[in-house]
């Protein structure tokens, strides 16, 4: 892990500009921190630990740990871009650039390791795995979160236009290489690493139209919108009508469903 900034780098299915990015990456946090932050307290996350924050983006998260863990502990957020995590240095984490295909990690050193939203970008999630385990130390703890859209949009009533750009996105989504099994494929991957005690389970909030959480879906949107319409999957109408939904305050809708996966590396010398 190196740490130096990075100006360049790959964001998967995202390459949306500076501002753009960062205020999605922020809607994100306010959407699904709280769940993550309750398993982390579950799981007995406190002063000491030793915790791998990867995939950083904005740094919710890790700051959240660095409180936690204490001067006693040490906390390292690394990402492909991490200017929006130089912040954190003043917090006492560790930012270092660090692309989880192909650099190595330190070995046997971590309690906890955690990946929001990441390994359903990756080709090789199961080689992704296990680079993340060889970081942990025996018996640390690799807390792994991805998406599952299903549910995502449907309101009380079904509307034709938000149907179609979910098919529509989603359709774009997977040509780049995004996975819509989301966490079903990280259980599948956690249990051929090796890892014990693996438990998994759901999440999904209620986004209401117009607030901080929907903006991660208008941004989305505004993102992959020209994508649909140029590939002719949709209208600009579609568009308009599925857009001027999000932003209404009287229309709810469902969230992803964001499948937690939790597995324990072995330890020999239980």
């Amino acid at each position: 892990m190196t740490p130096v900034k990075a100006s360049e780098g790959t964001r998967y299915v995202y390459d949306s500009g500076w501002r753009l990015e960062t205020r999605r990456l922020l809607a994100n946090q306010a959407i699904w921190d709280p769940g993550t932050i309750q398993h982390f307290e579950t799981l007995g996350v406190g002063e000491g630990w030793h915790c791998l924050e990867v995939g950083g983006g904005c740094g919710s998260i890790a700051r959240w740990l660095a409180d936690r863990v204490g001067p006693g502990g040490r906390v390292v957020a690394g990402d492909l871009v991490t200017e929006r995590l130089d912040w954190l240095s003043e917090h006492g984490v560790e930012v270092r650039r660090h692309d989880v295909r192909s650099d190595d990690l330190p070995a046997g050193t971590f309690d906890l390791v955690h990946a929001r939203m990441l390994l359903q970008h990756m080709a090789d999630r199961e080689a992704v795995v296990r680079r993340l385990a060889k970081a942990l130390r025996p018996g640390g703890v690799l807390y792994v979160e991805d998406t599952d859209p299903s549910p995502v949009f449907r309101g009380t009533v079904r509307n034709d236009a938000l149907a179609a750009v979910k098919s529509a996105g989603y359709q774009i989504m997977a040509q780049a290489g995004f996975d819509d099994h989301g966490g079903q494929g990280d259980i599948t991957a956690l249990t051929r690493a090796g890892f014990t005690d693996i438990v998994a389970d759901g999440r999904v909030r209620v986004i209401r139209g117009g607030s901080e959480e929907a903006e991660n879906y208008l941004l989305w949107l505004e993102y992959l919108g020209p994508k649909m319409t140029a590939a002719g999957l949709v209208s600009g109408e579609q568009l308009a009508d599925a857009r001027a939904l999000l932003l209404d305050p009287d229309y709810h809708w469902l969230s992803q469903v964001m499948v937690s996966v939790i597995g324990r590396k072995q330890d020999p010398g239980r």
